[in-house]
């Protein structure tokens, strides 16, 4: 299936290992972790060795880039987002179940993440669930309801306060409550036509056209069926690794368990 890239599925098939020097990318390798992305959600790729030029350039490749509203980027390179820990805070930026930018009109498809600078291996993992699974598993009464339901998703939803830290760093001056949209629960993915449940735990705040006791009910019974653990699959970064994921097809979960420091550079793509 895959003519210039090596595709290993990882456990419980969420993700897969995907083999290819990036830095030197050509069209033939990019239609074919496109595909790989499309069939399992979230890819990862190991040993990489890219300059921020480099990575801006082959992020491109997948569209155009977004903007993230409540962080400056990196100096010379806007583009990117710097994810950061330091090694006395006790809260991480992102940890908790979620989808990136739900909140905007038009969320980010895509997301990359390059880690510049990891804890020990084993430690600070991101767990990524798919909702392809969760979504197929679902019993077909349960789509039949969800089919045409959407939410309010909102930028001061639960996962709102692990961004303080890096805020007062330098935040934008955007107030998170201005932030908030409305999206279908379901999804479906242009390239292959798989359904997935797009509910961000950290960002959504209420289901729509049904009353208050029904929506917290719903979300709540959605919300731990999408991170059971058999969707589940934990990446163990090292420095110079890169995850490549649709937004619409995993939910994501950084793992703080550790006191050091950690630098990721992430990327959001429309």
């Amino acid at each position: 299936m895959y003519n210039h890239i090596k595709v290993t599925p990882n456990k419980n098939n969420v993700g897969a290992i995907i083999e290819a020097e990036l830095s030197k990318f050509n069209n033939d390798i990019i239609e074919d972790v496109k595909d790989a992305l499309a069939e399992y959600g979230v890819v990862f790729f190991r040993n990489q060795k890219l300059d921020s030029e480099t990575y801006i350039k082959f992020a491109k490749q997948f569209g155009p880039l977004a903007e993230y509203p409540m962080l400056e980027g990196l100096e010379g390179h806007p583009e990117i987002t710097v994810v950061e820990k330091k090694p006395d805070e006790q809260i991480m930026f992102g940890e908790g179940w979620h989808t990136d930018s739900t909140y905007t009109k038009e969320p980010p498809r895509f997301t990359m993440l390059y880690s510049v600078k990891t804890p020990e291996k084993g430690k600070g993992n991101t767990l990524f669930a798919s909702q392809y699974r969760s979504y197929e598993t679902l019993d077909d009464s349960m789509k039949e309801k969800l089919k045409d339901l959407k939410a309010v998703f909102s930028a001061d939803g639960p996962i709102s306060k692990t961004r303080n830290n890096r805020v007062k760093e330098k935040g934008t001056g955007i107030d998170p409550k201005s932030l908030s949209a409305i999206h279908n629960i379901i999804k479906e993915n242009e390239r292959n036509k798989k359904k997935s449940l797009y509910l961000s735990p950290g960002h959504a705040i209420k289901i729509c056209d049904v009353d208050d006791e029904e929506s917290k009910k719903l979300m709540k019974e959605l919300v731990e069926h999408q991170t059971k653990d058999e969707f589940i699959y934990g990446f163990e970064w090292e420095p110079n690794c890169l995850a490549l994921w649709s937004n619409y097809s995993v939910l994501h979960n950084p793992v703080n368990d550790f006191n050091a420091h950690r630098v990721m550079h992430r990327i959001t793509i429309q």
